[in-house]
């Protein structure tokens, strides 16, 4: 069993392949999909979308992506994420992500106004989603 996956951001498509599974961050939480799913169009959710290639595959051996927001589509045994950025594990560091969540924290609370409060908010759940893809990256390499 099979599942075609595309992960396409802006900068062009991230991943294209077969997978078992992929767990993929929503608006009311994380959803699992695997082959034959309901079809379904879906806001994404900025945070780590996890791919598991084989039904083998241990959490340590799935590979991870952070997204900020995008659209799930699936129909049949096709699914892709459309999203504007895609952060990959080999991108990310720890202490840099740390660092940029704290500068994003602090856009939080100086905000002056709702439309600064917004994107600073926005701006917050892209940098929790490096650091956590960061934490996950170092726990599963140690």
């Amino acid at each position: 069993m099979s599942l075609k996956f595309q992960l396409i951001s802006g900068d062009g498509i991230k991943f294209d392949d077969d997978v078992y599974e992929v767990l993929v961050p929503t608006k009311d939480g994380v959803i699992a999909i695997a082959e034959d799913h309901m079809p379904l169009l879906s806001a994404g959710a900025p945070g780590v979308l996890s791919i598991r290639h084989k039904s083998s595959d241990s959490a340590r051996e799935m590979e991870h992506f952070a997204v900020y927001g995008g659209i799930l589509q699936i129909e049949g045994k096709e699914a892709r994420f459309i999203t504007d950025d895609v952060t990959t594990s080999e991108e990310v560091v720890e202490r840099e992500a740390q660092e940029a969540l704290a500068r994003a924290q602090k856009l939080v609370e100086t905000a002056d106004s709702r439309q600064a409060l917004d994107e600073a908010k926005h701006v917050l759940h892209q940098h929790t989603a490096r650091l956590h893809l960061a934490q996950l990256k170092k726990r599963h390499h140690h």
